[in-house]
């Protein structure tokens, strides 16, 4: 090192610095000249660079930097595969879980509006089209009501017929013709057992506001004495009428029952869980129909 720097310090002061023909020069100097050349060159280019990068915009730096890093992830050395890093994660938001829940529910929501005023709400539990639904007013088996399908084709308007009314103000009611297709449905024979605390929706429908829904939670778990599954809970949702009849979901779109409304010395609404909907129509439905088809929820 000490000679090379001796014979650049002898060929710039003794040759650079004063005029020379190159031809004079021998092949070592020759050499060693274009070292020197070279090396102020990368020298100066590397300044240039550094110089032009840090007047570049932001975005033109974040760029450049994001292709090196993918051109590191992606190159493994010494194969002639690329490895994929990339991967797409879902983590969709309770207001995405939410919105999702009603688009499902309410494929199986039913209403009742006699011409009298009197409303009724509930859901299909088959895919031939019976529905539950809480009872109106002087309501018997053999009455025909209209139910309306708020479902994702339009609002549709179909003729029912009462087929049979339970002594806890519960209706079973089945369409006089039967559907060309199958109806989405809810599957009675179904048991999702709440815990307290859960969140859960009241998926409800009227002519002035159409489907519309209302969040609480799980407030208690009623009927120890009942069986597992049976047993009623209570929640924190508004006992308003506007949602009696209601199905009540999870999260997920699983309804959990249907919701009753307003208990005696009870604060919230009152659910009756699919469980027991069923001890009270399941054999009627089981007689005529088979509930194995149609989406079911």
């Amino acid at each position: 090192m000490l000679y090379l720097g001796n014979v650049l310090y002898g060929l710039a002061s003794g040759g650079i610095m004063r005029p020379m023909d190159l031809e004079q020069l021998t092949k070592t100097q020759i050499v060693l000249l274009t070292l020197f050349v070279s090396f102020v060159t990368s020298i100066a280019t590397g300044i240039v660079t550094i110089t032009l990068m840090d007047q570049a915009p932001s975005d033109v730096t974040r760029t450049i930097d994001r292709v090196i890093e993918k051109t590191v992830e992606r190159v493994v050395p010494g194969e002639t595969k690329v490895v994929e890093r990339i991967k797409e994660v879902s983590n969709p938001t309770a207001s995405d879980l939410a919105i999702n829940t009603v688009e499902k529910t309410k494929e199986i929501l039913v209403y009742v509006k006699t011409g009298d005023g009197s409303e009724s709400r509930g859901f299909m539990v088959s895919a031939q089209g019976d529905a539950v639904i809480m009872q109106i007013p002087d309501m018997k088996e053999g009455n025909e009501v209209v139910l309306t399908r708020p479902g994702s084709t339009g609002t549709s308007t179909l003729l029912a017929i009462v087929k049979k009314l339970s002594n806890n103000n519960l209706a079973l009611v089945s369409l006089k013709d039967s559907p060309k297709t199958p109806l989405p449905h809810v599957n009675l024979a179904q048991a999702t057992i709440p815990a307290v605390g859960q969140q859960v929706l009241s998926i409800g429908y009227s002519r002035a506001l159409g489907v519309n829904v209302e969040f609480g939670n799980v407030t208690a778990l009623l009927d120890k004495e009942a069986d597992e599954g049976q047993k009623r809970f209570l929640t924190s949702l508004s006992a308003d009428s506007g949602h009696v009849g209601s199905p009540i979901v999870d999260v997920t779109a699983r309804v959990l029952g249907i919701e009753f409304g307003a208990t005696e010395g009870m604060k919230g609404s009152v659910v009756l869980p699919l469980p027991a909907i069923d001890a009270l129509f399941g054999k009627v439905l089981s007689a005529s129909i088979d509930t194995s088809q149609g989406v079911t929820h």
